[in-house]
């Protein structure tokens, strides 16, 4: 029997070392998942034992540090530091029954050959053992010895340990060591490779292969230990998976519904009942924005996803994403919980996150192709800039490529119309750790009209972009694909081949609606429409402008103003300036854009204009408003004598129509424009800026 129950509570209704890796290097035998509603039928390993990952693979692969079938002769040892398992949630004072690998790529043939697997607790926290191997293994315990027949297939590997009564497990930490001969046998003509875990730095692994048996006595050093599982005599009934939503949700241009994904994995064929809760925290004071409860029935071992979706804030912040399972009985419970960083932006949308490290590069190193991820949009938007980022190491940069926009219109909503694609571009010049960043600004905005969309890069020459990627294993289903070679063939999910959630980010405009009174135009309850333009300026001197726009106020005084080149992350001073009036700036206190759009009134206190710098207006049918001061005609930053001259000699003239010398905006420059101006210049009104 298998159930699934669903209960919603809305507590909220507001909205290390890196490495380059190939997107596609050539396609294995894949064990597709088939998805049934919320269950996914998985071939989850079952057996007496528990099988609990110690070390998690970060995107590495190598063939040295587990078993492999292309030489006679492999020896491998490497360190896990007591933190690392006790993270894993490992239970203590047991012995260890398994040992397991999980290979990135299969190989050609199944070889037989000899297997030794030595144990050893420790508080080392670097490989201090020799570089040769009968000395390495002297204070080890022998925990296995039996041939082995190495699989074909990617995937888990967990080989039973025949001596495992050998060796108690006392809470510390490991070292692991295994030897592998095939003296005689048959050899495979492709190796299978191991994904691995580069999180600590070399020399945390030192291993050697070769048809020779003398030649593996001596050991090299690496930083690739393999992703490494134990079984357990322990309970362990269940786990999450990862968590799924959007790194960067954009607020704009209308209420758009975040969602979160979950992997719930029942571990035996046993009959469990699974409780789940899922809670959304403000990162910034740590308040619970949503809460979701689920229960699981089952009977058998499979894997869930677990659904839910929130409204999107309508302000800049950070979500922390919190999943934990629970069920009665279970003993090993480090692996019950899984989180996920989720950021609330004014105007960018990301599967990335941008406050996790990278992985590492990836891109194709043979031949060309395009690789794009999926968004989503509630209205029609106009992208006005694309920003991602590249990892590579020296001498790696500079790859030619193309930013690519597609319609979901193709067959199945994959990329369909090609909406845009950008002149050729180059990734940055490289640097060897550190992360690249590059913005590409479309000569004209793309508008997206609909409901998903596609963008990505079209790589056009066999270098490898390096574009910054993190792990997301299982990657998400219908989010991220790839084709080669480039402008041809068919659409393939990431989800076939590999793990990669790739940096690229399809942003609007940064918008600030303003609310301000001309002095010459207003008439303390409306004003006459005009155009006025602002600058961003940067908060430090000398104040540079990053950006600027310009928009017309309407008769409420209300304008939107859409920048192209800010962040949400600066904070600015804005610079109003109109054609006949004083240059205005906003108060002393520096302003962000992380609204949908940001707001800045300058009618209601004096003091949102720096250094005081407005005059009030009083109104008849309104309470008014502060107005920016009227009669710097030749835009110098001061009324005075030369702009009172140059609008009396325009009224003498009888002089109409859209003209600098017309302050109060009738079309007409005349006596009432005079005296505005004049008064100014009486009172020595000019520019006070920061």
């Amino acid at each position: 029997m298998k159930y699934i129950y669903s209960i919603v509570f809305y507590v909220c209704l507001s909205a290390s070392a890196l490495q380059s890796q190939d997107l596609a290097p050539y396609l294995q035998e894949n064990m597709e998942n088939r998805i049934f509603h919320n269950e996914i039928q998985t071939n989850i390993s079952t057996s007496d034992n528990s099988i609990v990952t110690i070390l998690h693979h970060d995107g590495y692969h190598s063939r040295h540090s587990a078993p492999q079938s292309l030489y006679r002769y492999a020896r491998c040892y490497f360190l896990i530091q007591a933190s690392e398992m006790i993270a894993s949630g490992y239970p203590a004072d047991v012995s260890i029954m398994s040992l397991g690998y999980n290979y990135k790529y299969g190989t050609d043939l199944s070889t037989r050959g000899y297997f030794k697997v030595y144990l050893q607790n420790t508080d080392d926290l670097t490989n201090n053992k020799s570089m040769n191997w009968n000395s390495a293994i002297q204070e080890m315990t022998l925990v296995h010895s039996d041939t082995l027949m190495i699989q074909t297939a990617p995937g888990y590997f967990d080989i039973p340990l025949n001596q495992s009564e050998n060796f108690i497990y006392t809470g510390g930490g490991i070292y692991v060591a295994f030897e592998y001969s095939n003296p005689s046998g048959p050899l495979a003509a492709v190796s299978n490779v191991a994904w691995c875990n580069k999180i600590l730095p070399n020399p945390i692994l030192k291993s050697s292969q070769s048809d020779d048996s003398l030649r593996v006595m001596a050991t090299g050093t690496s930083a690739l230990r393999p992703e490494i599982r134990f079984g357990t005599v322990r309970k362990d009934i269940c786990e999450t998976g990862p968590v799924y939503s959007m790194g960067a949700m954009s607020m704009v241009p209308s209420p758009d519904f975040n969602f979160i994904k979950a992997l719930i994995r029942h571990c035996r064929n046993e009959p469990d009942t699974i409780f789940v809760r899922t809670i959304v925290k403000r990162v910034s004071d740590g308040f619970m924005k949503n809460e979701f409860l689920d229960t699981i029935i089952t009977d058998s071992a499979k894997t869930f996803i677990i659904e839910h979706s929130y409204l999107a804030d309508d302000l800049s912040q950070t979500d922390s994403i919190q999943v934990a399972a629970t069920s009665n009985g279970e003993e090993i419970t480090g692996n019950n919980r899984s989180f996920y960083i989720s950021q609330t932006t004014s105007s960018s949308r990301n599967h990335y996150i941008n406050s996790v490290m990278p992985n590492g590069g990836v891109g194709f190193s043979v031949g060309t192709g395009e690789y794009v991820a999926r968004f989503h949009t509630t209205g029609c938007i106009s992208i006005c800039a694309v920003d991602m980022s590249f990892f590579a190491e020296n001498g790696y940069g500079s790859n030619p490529y193309k930013l690519v926009v597609f319609a979901a219109d193709g067959a199945g909503g994959l990329p369909g119309t090609l909406l845009h694609t950008s002149p050729l571009r180059y990734t940055p010049v490289a640097q060897t750790g550190v992360v690249k960043r590059s913005t590409y600004f479309p000569s004209e905005p793309i508008s997206i009209c609909e409901e998903y969309f596609y963008v990505g890069f079209s790589q056009t020459a066999e270098r490898n972009l390096r574009v910054s990627y993190q792990i997301e294993e299982p990657i998400r289903k219908g989010e991220f694909y790839y084709k080669q070679p480039a402008g041809s063939g068919s659409w393939i999910e990431f989800a076939e081949i590999s793990p990669y959630r790739f940096d690229v980010s399809p942003r609007t405009y940064l918008s600030l609606n303003t609310k301000l009174f001309l002095q010459g135009s207003f008439n303390g309850d409306l004003m006459k429409p005009d155009t006025v333009k602002t600058y961003l300026r940067n908060q430090f001197p000398p104040y540079t402008a990053v950006d600027s726009a310009t928009a017309v106020l309407d008769s409420a005084g209300n304008a939107l103003f859409n920048f192209i080149n800010a962040n949400t992350d600066s904070c600015y001073y804005f610079e109003v300036k109109h054609r006949n009036h004083i240059r205005t700036f906003s108060h002393s206190t520096c302003e962000k854009l992380n609204g949908a759009p940001s707001q800045y009134d300058f009618t209601d206190s004096s003091s949102k204009a720096f250094g005081d710098n407005m005059i009030f207006v009083p109104g008849q049918l309104t309470s008014g408003g502060f107005v920016f001061y009227a009669g710097d005609v030749n835009q110098d930053g001061t009324v005075d004598a030369t702009d009172v001259s140059a609008i009396d000699n325009d009224a003498a003239n009888y002089l109409s129509g859209y003209v600098v010398t017309d302050l109060t905006g009738d079309d007409f420059v005349d006596a009432t424009d005079f005296s505005i101006a004049d008064n100014n210049a009486s009172n020595f009104v000019s520019v006070i800026r920061p």
